[in-house]
């Protein structure tokens, strides 16, 4: 009877065996060094397990890493053992210093996920039992197992660790977003699937945080923040200001961004921290808003609506940069920011209205003015309050 054909080898899978070697070369040599550097991690009973479930300290040895490369640099080759000293340069494992940052990125998410909140595949912890029960659970198990086919076991359900990391882990290359997960996962999952490297480019705790409260409570107006470039801006400059984009809805948002934010710059997000005041600009027209611009960040809603209502057009500057000049940061502040004191507020938008100008050029003669108004005051606050 002739031999039956032996089975053709199964075709190496190059790439799978170069991920198996970098593994190993991390958790050895890599390792190993790590542990000669910073020896208190071998304290730990497993470091590696603890370094990867650890964001701040996985972050902490990337940096070390490419601070001494010097001690590193002999695993760092290309295919014919050239050092490799540019990291989007291929090493012998076929992938760049890059690439592999990008999995030990992905690889510690994993571990967070599953340190944080378990993963599928962990097993409840099984009660004890007579080995009478025991003997009888195995027999009942075996005739179970003899009627369903592996594929038919029933999977095991997926955790919140799980739906994260599998919503996350396409959008992770770089170290500086180690220490971000912990405020990545924070995240509605919805929205990291919707919006994948929308999310993962933010690069404050504090944005991450905002849009989080955000997404939890509106995830349209999530959708919105992360759409729009001016206001990603404003999750990386001032992620406080999110609440009040979301109070201000998009017409007013747009209508408020187009009146002063070319003026402003990056300090309009400033402006949107305060609700208050963001109520006070929505009645406003553009034209009076432009006139405040460099002062939006700083004064309060009760500021706007005196100066609107006592204040001719044209005064709005003079008014406020004579008040800063001659009161000074800290006590302009204090009257005309948040939240300020109405009562003055009112008299010094009430005295400048009523101040007599020379008709042949009032700005000037303002300008001229203006600075005895103020001084009062500083000389004799108790005494201008009174209105003497």
């Amino acid at each position: 009877m002739a031999d039956k054909a032996k089975p053709a080898p199964k075709p190496v899978d190059k790439d799978a065996e170069n991920r198996k070697d970098i593994i190993r070369t991390i958790k050895g040599p890599v390792m190993e060094r790590l542990l000669e550097m910073v020896p208190v991690f071998r304290s730990h009973e497993d470091p590696y397990a603890t370094i990867m479930a650890t964001p701040d300290l996985l972050y902490a040895c990337l940096q070390l890493i490419k601070t001494k490369r010097e001690k590193f640099q002999d695993l760092l080759v290309d295919s014919v053992g050239n050092p490799v000293t540019v990291d989007d340069m291929p090493l012998r494992c076929e992938r760049s210093l890059d690439q592999i940052v990008g999995m030990v990125v992905r690889s510690g998410t994993k571990a967070y996920s599953d340190h944080r909140w378990g993963s599928a595949g962990d097993q409840a912890p099984k009660p004890q039992i007579s080995p009478q029960t025991k003997s009888l659970l195995e027999k009942l198990t075996g005739l179970v197992r003899g009627k369903w086919s592996e594929s038919e076991q029933p999977k095991p359900s997926l955790t919140q660790g799980d739906r994260f990391y599998s919503a996350i882990k396409d959008y992770l290359d770089y170290d500086w977003q180690v220490p971000l997960i912990p405020y990545f996962a924070e995240l509605p999952v919805k929205l990291i699937t919707e919006m994948g490297r929308g999310v993962t480019t933010l690069r404050t705790p504090e944005g991450i945080a905002a849009l989080a409260d955000i997404g939890r409570h509106s995830m349209d107006s999530a959708r919105k923040i992360l759409s729009d470039s001016m206001m990603r801006e404003m999750l990386d400059t001032q992620p406080l200001a999110a609440k009040g984009v979301a109070f201000l809805g998009k017409d007013r948002y747009e209508f408020l961004h187009g009146a002063v934010y070319e003026k402003m710059g990056e300090k309009f997000w400033e402006v949107c921290v305060d609700c208050d005041r963001l109520e006070a600009m929505e009645v406003q027209n553009a034209k009076d808003l432009e006139q405040m611009a460099d002062w939006l960040h700083l004064i309060s809603g009760e500021t706007i609506n005196q100066i609107i209502t006592f204040l001719q057009f044209h005064q709005i500057p003079i008014f406020l940069g004579i008040a800063q000049e001659k009161l000074g940061e800290e006590k302009f502040n204090e009257i005309f920011g948040p939240p300020g004191n109405k009562k003055l507020i009112k008299m010094f938008c009430e005295k400048t209205s009523r101040t007599p100008l020379d008709p042949a050029d009032p700005l000037e003669d303002l300008r001229r003015r203006l600075p005895d108004v103020f001084g009062a005051y500083m000389r004799a606050p108790a005494d201008f309050e009174k209105g003497l």
